[in-house]
């Protein structure tokens, strides 16, 4: 038997709180970090009912983390549990990474720059002058129409079923954004299904689905519907990698319509929590490698 030392009490402790966790493969970006780095560092997915969220965050504060992750449902709720937040999270009002100092919770936000780093490199474009429709109206929704707008989209609308859930973000941006912005009107809002929403998919540039309508294992559903011709053949971003292609992916490819789904996303946003916990900047050869690896991987 070859002995596993790879684990000791000097290890740093990292992870995902969330609820599903078993879908994730955050901990493969995270721990070939730590390997290729020759970091002595540990990335662990910890299942967190919601009923035990301060209490899971201040157990793992108490057991010595460095920092976590946050996902789907609380990257709003981690919010109220910070002691403190960089301008990232007080601007788009959620955070998806923690660092741990003394005790103390810093809250930062990489998602954001993690789509866009993520969204430029895989489809060769950017927002500028966009028609840009959001699907959903969470906190990754959130996060993504801030950025879009900062990043200079013409258009921005944002369908969900809870409409005044979207009008909430889009009040947001329209009150304290969109002056100096691109934008050529306000963010509006739209429900779904509706001969309104229809021309929107059908007419707009970019197309990103926020939504977890369509992960695993729920894999037959889809944010659209299914006559859903996407006539202009947007670029269509869904942030599920898992499925790597989604039911929503399919019918937009099989339409004509460019599509990515979010392993790119994951990627840059986990690297950049990596060097806030770690404290350093991961060499550019290592992300070249890592991208390349990680990538074709989420692609097999």
């Amino acid at each position: 038997m070859i002995l596993d030392k790879r684990v000791d009490g000097r290890t740093k402790l990292t992870g995902l709180i969330g609820n599903p966790v078993e879908h994730t493969v955050s901990p493969v970006i995270h721990n070939s970090l730590f390997s290729y780095l020759g970091i002595n560092g540990v990335y662990l997915p910890l299942k967190t009912e919601a009923t035990q969220l301060e209490a899971a965050v201040r157990g793992l504060a108490a057991l010595g983390f460095t920092g976590f992750n946050v996902t789907i449902p609380y990257k709003e709720a981690i919010c109220g549990l910070l002691d403190e937040a960089d301008e990232e999270v007080k601007l788009l009002g959620t955070a998806n990474t923690v660092r741990i100092r003394d005790g103390r919770l810093y809250g930062y936000n990489t998602d954001g720059t993690g789509f866009v780093t993520a969204f430029k490199k895989q489809t060769g474009t950017d927002f500028s002058g966009k028609k840009v429709c959001i699907l959903g109206a969470g906190g990754t929704a959130r996060t993504l129409a801030v950025k879009v707008v900062q990043e200079g989209a013409g258009r921005v609308c944002i369908i969900n079923r809870t409409v005044s859930k979207a009008e909430v973000i889009a009040g947001y941006i329209n009150n304290r954004l969109s002056a100096g912005s691109g934008l050529r009107e306000p963010v509006f809002t739209l429900m779904p299904g509706t001969e309104r929403a229809r021309e929107i998919l059908n007419s707009f540039d970019i197309i990103i689905n926020t939504t977890s309508v369509g992960m695993f294992p729920n894999t037959d559903a889809s944010p659209v519907e299914d006559d859903v011709e996407f006539l202009s053949k947007p670029i269509v971003y869904d942030v599920i990698y898992n499925p790597a292609e989604t039911r929503f992916l399919a019918a937009a490819r099989q339409k004509g319509c460019r599509v990515f789904n979010g392993a790119g996303m994951l990627l840059w946003q986990g690297i950049r929590a990596f060097e806030i916990w770690m404290e350093i900047s991961v060499p550019d050869d290592v992300l070249q490698d890592l991208s390349a690896s990680f990538l074709k991987c989420m692609e097999a």
